[in-house]
Formats: C-alpha cells, sequence, structure tokens
C-alpha cells in the first residue's frame, strides 16, 4: 500500500467517524401512533406491516426531518412523515401533515385532498414551503393500483396549510412514469408572488416535469441524455447483483446567474454522466425541440460503479454532493471547478453504516443529511430486520470537504497545499532510491 492509498484511507475513516453515531438509525421503521390499540389494528387488518416499509427521502425544516415511505409493498400507514430532531435514535415516525389526513383509509382510499399517496423525495424551498411530487399508487413492486392522479402538493411549514395541489395532466405523463425528485426554483425575492417553477424527474419514462406555480401549468420535457446508459445497468450492492434500467432520477438546481436563471443538474440513475442546462430552455413552455436537444450538455463521467441516485447542492459551499450507491458512499463536486477525477472525490464510503445510500439533502444551515436503506436487499428480499437497516447521517458541509478537492481554498489553504506536494515528495523520493538500490 502507498503513501497517498495509505493518507486517502485515513482520510476516508476520519470522515466516516465525523458521521458516527447516526442521527437516526431503525431495524424495522415504527410510528408515533396515538396508542397501542390503534397500532396493534393496523397490524392485524394488513394497514401496518413493519417489514415492508422503507424510507428512501429526506428533507429538513427547523426542528422537523422529513422522512419518506414509497408504496412498494402493502402495509405503509403514511409515505409522507417526519421526526423531530431532539428525537431518540430510533424515534417513531409522524405521519405528516397528521394522522386523520396522512395515512390511506382502511380500504385504501385517500381520506382528505391533503392525503399523499406515495412519494419518493421531497424539497423545502427557501420560503418554508414542502414541495411534494406524490405518484398516487399503491403496491408498486406487485400488483400497482392508481389510488389518485399523479400530482404535485405545497404546504406552508409554518402553518401546515396546504397551498396549492396540481393533478398532472395525461399528456405530460406516460404509461411507464415514476416521478422521483422535485427541485424548485422561486424567481425574484418575494415569495408571496408566487413565481415558482418545480422540475421533476421522470425516471420511468425519461422526461422532467415542469410545473409553474404561477400559471398553474406543467409540461413535458425529453431529452436523449435522460435515458439510462445499457453499460452502466449492473449494479453490485450488498452481495447482490442486479441489473436496472432507470432513467432520469434526480436534479439540483445551482444559485441563480447574472441572467436570472440556474442551471439545472441532473442525471439518469443507471448512467455515471453528469448532465447540465439552464432553467431559461425549461421555463419557456414553448422552447423548440431543437433548443432543447442541443440545451442539455455533458459535463463529465464519474468513473466506473458511480451510479447515483440521488443529488443535491450545498448554496453555502456551491459543492454538489452524489450518492454512490456501488461503492456505499458519497462523492461531492465544486461546481466552480472542472468536472474531472480529481475534482470528484469519495468523500465517505462505509460498507455498513451507508449500504445503499438513496438520498441526500443540504439544508439552509449548511448541514448534510444522508439516508441509507439498503434498498437492493428490501427489493430482492434478503433483508435481515435483526440489524439495523435504515440511518440518517448528518455532518456540517464544510467538515465533509474540507482537505478535499471540492473545498474552496483560501490562498493560505493553496500555499498550504503547495506545501503538502513538497513534503510528499520529499517522502516518496528517499523511497524510491532505496528500492532502486535494492534491485541492484
Amino acid at each position: 500500500m502507498n503513501f497517498v492509498t495509505k493518507i486517502l484511507l485515513l482520510f476516508l475513516v476520519y470522515q466516516a467517524d465525523a458521521l458516527v453515531p447516526p442521527k437516526y438509525q431503525w431495524k424495522t421503521i415504527d410510528f408515533a401512533w396515538p396508542g397501542a390499540a390503534e397500532r396493534q389494528a393496523a397490524i392485524s387488518n394488513g394497514t401496518y406491516v413493519p417489514v415492508n416499509n422503507m424510507p428512501t427521502g429526506i428533507a429538513r425544516w427547523k426542528e422537523k426531518l422529513f422522512i419518506t415511505i414509497p408504496r412498494w409493498k402493502k402495509g405503509i400507514p403514511a409515505s409522507l412523515n417526519f421526526v423531530y430532531l431532539n428525537e431518540t435514535q430510533d424515534a417513531p415516525l409522524h405521519p405528516y401533515p397528521n394522522w386523520e389526513e396522512g395515512c390511506l383509509a382502511t380500504n385504501g382510499s385517500t381520506t382528505s385532498n391533503r392525503t399523499v399517496v406515495s412519494t419518493f423525495r421531497v424539497h423545502v424551498d427557501r420560503c418554508n414551503r414542502l414541495w411534494v411530487v406524490d405518484n398516487g399508487v399503491t403496491e408498486m413492486s406487485k400488483d400497482v393500483r392508481q389510488v389518485t392522479q399523479p400530482a404535485i402538493l405545497v404546504f406552508d411549514l409554518k402553518t401546515d396549510a396546504l397551498l396549492k395541489k396540481y393533478i398532472f395532466k395525461d399528456d405530460v405523463l406516460r404509461e411507464a412514469s415514476v416521478l422521483t425528485s422535485i427541485a424548485v426554483e422561486t424567481v425574484g425575492k418575494e415569495c408571496a408572488k408566487g413565481n415558482s417553477f418545480a422540475y421533476i424527474t421522470d425516471m420511468g419514462s425519461n422526461a422532467v416535469l415542469v410545473y409553474s406555480m404561477k400559471d398553474d401549468d406543467a409540461w413535458r420535457v425529453e431529452n436523449h441524455y435522460f435515458h439510462f446508459d445499457p453499460h452502466a445497468g449492473v449494479y453490485k450492492v450488498g452481495g447482490i447483483d442486479f441489473y436496472w434500467s432507470d432513467g432520469v432520477s434526480s436534479c439540483a438546481l445551482s444559485q441563480p446567474k447574472k441572467d436570472g436563471y440556474s442551471d439545472l443538474y441532473l442525471h439518469p440513475t443507471s448512467s455515471t454522466k453528469q448532465f447540465r442546462m439552464s432553467t431559461k430552455l425549461l421555463r419557456d413552455k414553448d422552447t423548440p425541440k431543437e433548443d432543447i436537444f442541443n440545451g442539455v450538455e455533458i459535463i463529465g463521467d464519474r468513473g466506473p460503479r458511480s451510479q447515483a441516485t440521488a443529488c443535491d447542492i450545498d448554496p453555502a459551499t456551491n459543492v454538489l454532493f452524489y450518492t454512490q450507491v456501488c461503492k456505499n458512499g458519497l462523492g461531492c463536486w465544486n461546481i466552480d471547478k472542472p468536472f474531472n477525477e480529481e475534482n470528484t472525490p469519495l468523500i465517505l464510503s462505509d460498507c455498513n453504516l451507508m449500504e445503499f445510500p438513496n438520498d441526500v439533502k443540504a439544508d439552509r444551515e449548511g448541514n448534510l443529511w444522508i439516508l441509507s436503506d439498503r434498498q437492493s436487499r428490501f427489493l430482492y428480499e434478503a433483508m435481515d430486520f435483526e440489524q439495523v437497516n435504515f440511518r440518517v447521517l448528518t455532518s456540517p458541509t464544510s467538515t465533509l470537504i474540507q482537505g478535499t478537492s471540492c473545498e474552496k481554498k483560501s490562498i493560505f489553504g493553496r500555499l498550504s497545499g503547495s506545501l503538502a506536494k513538497e513534503l510528499k515528495s520529499l517522502v516518496i523520493r528517499p523511497k524510491r532510491v532505496v528500492m532502486e538500490y535494492r534491485r541492484k
């Protein structure tokens, strides 16, 4: 093992230790039931099957951490939930907005206009609003049942009131549509004007759906780069080999540029490439198709076995963080730097704590939140519920990128880096001399 490899391993161990112990961890997911009788009744009638609950998405707002559970199988009490930040590691989940409206009825129907049937990931914007994209289906892994039409729900987090519910029209959806992630761009400083755009990835039918809150309208954007890469469909996670053909599944927005538009960074799950396009193209429903075709830019390739389920940009550091599923880890890239191997390091990797990292979110206080859930074991029936299976890890973003190429170094930092390179050369050079002497 050479000097550089030793330093890298020590660095990864140091970074992993910065996240230990996890903020939350569960063997199985439980809920903050009104009472023991209600919990037992839910188990008896099949509306709660503990081993069928697998979280996939997170988002932090003030003292709450939202946790989503898609309805892969039967027995999911609520898809949209939260825990309080001051609760214990195995805190039970609270359905959102409350027990009555957060859950489906015993016959599988919705109980309110505010009920979320099945969501993968959610977004908290700078206007204290929670954006949820609801697929409206149950039992996705077996006999899919459409309970409600796919929709966007926008909640006021200060009051829990439903500000807007938009039901997608059939012309923007396809039979294979699976809506996975949502990113929100608010134009201008005044939230009350409602001039916001939501960008939703349709992983199943390879598209981005754009929703204008001001116009209360949505449209579909397609590009050949939104499709999966056949060469990146092979996975091995948790000892399980599988093949996925998932299209564009995650996106994140940069800070607004001088022209008032942002860059949307996006990628298919089954791909190792990173793409970018300006929201100037997306905001206009009538953008010519040839402009869309030419408007998606390949900014680089993350390398072999670097498939990512989710990404997010930390506004404080301008760093894009992305999950590394096959490496049980997390990667990063400072978007102000070239996208290459040197500038896209693996900054976390742990086969236990981070087996199948599924979501990553940067909050507005400089913290990063990571959810790992052993999804490959869950979907392919190899989960051991005597072990901890689901974890939420958190750390300041500045801590995670310290000393890496994702850090924006000061003049002092750049001088320190140059000095480190000189010291490294001094350490390695004598070793080479000794090796040459021994060969003689």
